[in-house]
């Protein structure tokens, strides 16, 4: 087996290699681009919450606090009440910075293998800043339609984590974390900003090289549909830029939910102590995404919002991985943008 995994490795490392040399120049244009997007959105906008998410994994919260917000932490999600911070930096920060926060968590003993599994399952979200900033005032030209998708997400995100409570049982909070209350706190700063910018460099290296790939199926891929639903499957602020001028709104909230293979190998990438069950994982991206649409249409019933027709989209970073789980997300997007395509004047 090992043998058999290894061949398909170096196949389609040959096969890569033969693709880029044939497409150099459509690849090199979309490396630029996976640059400029680095450095005028990516980097300004994450890297402050990764350095947060990783300082807060380094301390516990004082007992009043405890007391206070573990009753609401083990209601909902069967948590102890130190999970708490982790939760909300993953609702307001940003994909990245939830998987930061719980691999703090779970490096420094503060919460154990299955519980940081768990958390993984609900806590990667959009964020405040690029559900309202990005995709909202960027792409729909509407602040209040990204508050709208933000709060969708959050909702989401929350219905997520009490489902998760019947598929994986966490574990206690190890006794080990109150040796945390003691850490230097210049120490944890520096070590905040050094694995931050790890984190980083980690995430701008997998944008920059999967960027160049989906310039190559950008313009080879004819199909109007089929090039937008493989946009939202690989990469959700480019998938969230080609489908803001025709697919309503909770579409676009369906898609923020999914996330996107980009930011899932960089989730993989930063948990990899933890480990994440690849199927079960993929079940719960797809379960965030149908529960953002229902909300999305939910609220969209009781508050309309109306969108311009004409929208100037600057199409970012992109990335691509072929995977059983993959394949499974693409029909599932597809059927949405099928479903839900709006060619008229509003978007709601």
């Amino acid at each position: 087996m090992k043998n058999k995994s290894s061949h398909l490795i170096l196949g389609a490392g040959i096969c890569l290699f033969a693709a880029l040399s044939f497409f150099s120049q459509t690849f090199a244009s979309g490396v630029s681009k996976g640059l400029e997007y680095c450095a005028k959105l990516l980097i300004p906008s994450v890297f402050p919450f990764l350095v947060a998410a990783s300082l807060t994994g380094r301390g516990t919260l004082p007992r009043f606090f405890c007391r206070i917000l573990n009753p609401v932490t083990a209601f909902f999600f069967g948590l102890p009440a130190q999970c708490a911070p982790a939760i909300i930096l993953s609702f307001c920060g940003g994909y990245l910075s939830g998987a930061k926060s719980v691999q703090s968590l779970y490096s420094h003993g503060i919460i154990g293998k299955e519980t940081a599994e768990r958390m993984l399952f609900f806590c990667i979200n959009a964020g405040v800043g690029f559900s309202v900033n990005a995709v909202g005032n960027g792409m729909l030209d509407s602040r209040q339609a990204g508050k709208v998708i933000f709060v969708s997400l959050c909702i989401s995100s929350v219905i997520n984590g009490i489902l998760s409570r019947f598929f994986v049982k966490s574990n206690a909070i190890s006794p080990s974390a109150a040796t945390l209350l003691h850490a230097d706190l210049a120490s944890a700063v520096t070590d905040s900003v050094s694995s931050g910018g790890a984190a980083m460099l980690n995430a701008c290296t997998f944008t920059v090289a999967f960027s160049g790939i989906c310039a190559v199926f950008d313009k080879y891929i004819p199909h109007h549909l089929l090039k937008n639903a493989l946009s939202c499957l690989l990469e959700v602020t480019k998938g969230c830029s080609d489908i803001s001028g025709t697919a309503s709104l909770p579409v676009i909230a369906a898609v923020c939910a999914f996330g996107g293979v980009c930011v899932h190998l960089q989730v993989f990438s930063s948990v990899r102590d933890i480990g994440i069950n690849l199927p079960r994982f993929y079940l719960f991206r797809l379960l965030n995404s149908v529960a953002a649409y229902a909300v999305c249409r939910l609220i969209l019933y009781f508050r309309p919002v109306t969108l311009p027709v004409s929208i100037v989209i600057n199409p970012p970073a992109a990335v691509f991985s072929f995977s059983a789980p993959a394949a499974i997300s693409l029909l599932f997007l597809c059927a949405l943008l099928i479903l839900d395509l709006d060619n008229g004047e509003k978007i709601c």
